[in-house]
């Protein structure tokens, strides 16, 4: 199967800024990555249990889960993409994540997408499928790399995959004392639309449902656009790969 490796051009930044930013990437999980995602669940989620069984999930057709990692040295994905506004294979054209197909399409005639490193994994995001609803599972950052935009970056890859899926909503439950995820995920468009009562294994905390209008519509799209271009605009350049 073809991957879409999609490139945003480094932004205008000071070179203290440069100097502090790490570049990274966001692929499919595979195989191979199961121990530093196990790593990072028990991490980020020291109460999980049982634990996520990933070797089994990573290839479970109605669950996507992508991996941020670390780009080589140089900062710099095999794509040699200058990320021109242009159009998906179905057409649908959203700017940014969605362009130089025919560019990409020649890219990785030539090279396979299995040539890509896998290198050290930042974090990853699982969202399940069902039916015409996204539902993001879990979103987990190493400790030592939050507070990088990461967690930004998986969510607008989810969503982006949910996109690509032809989803028509997302939806997800978030702790009702972590306002710091909330406010996250309202700049996306989340609103609260129930509560799960004692949602939380760990400590029976309560759980906010929170759900997206349909991102099929203009509306969204326009909104999730700008939302990608000030991220750019702060975070810099980054890399998506979408199975």
């Amino acid at each position: 199967m073809l991957r879409v490796v999609i490139e945003f051009p480094l932004p205008k930044t000071t070179s203290r800024q440069r100097e502090m930013a790490v570049p990274y990437a966001i692929r499919p999980a595979e195989a191979p990555d199961v121990p530093q995602l196990a790593e990072i669940e028990k991490e980020a989620f020291p109460t999980t249990w049982p634990s996520t069984p990933f070797k089994r999930e990573v290839s479970n057709s109605r669950a996507s889960y992508l991996v941020a990692w670390e780009l080589p040295p140089g900062g710099h994905s095999t794509s040699s993409a200058s990320g021109e506004p242009g159009h998906s294979a179905n057409g649908s054209g959203l700017p940014g994540l969605r362009g130089v197909w025919r560019r990409l399409v020649s890219l990785f005639q030539r090279e396979a997408p299995s040539s890509l490193p896998t290198n050290f994994i930042a974090g990853y995001v699982s969202t399940m499928f069902m039916t015409d609803e996204a539902h993001i599972t879990g979103i987990a950052v190493r400790e030592s790399r939050r507070g990088s935009g990461l967690g930004e970056l998986l969510l607008l890859a989810s969503i982006e995959m949910a996109m690509k899926r032809q989803s028509r909503v997302v939806t997800l439950e978030v702790r009702v004392s972590n306002q710091v995820a909330q406010s996250l995920y309202t700049k996306y468009g989340f609103k609260q639309v129930g509560l799960r009562k004692r949602y939380y294994a760990d400590d029976h905390e309560d759980g906010y449902i929170m759900t997206t209008d349909p991102i099929s519509s203009p509306a969204y799209r326009e909104s999730f656009q700008r939302l990608l271009e000030a991220y750019k605009a702060r975070w810099g350049e980054v890399a998506l790969v979408l199975g």
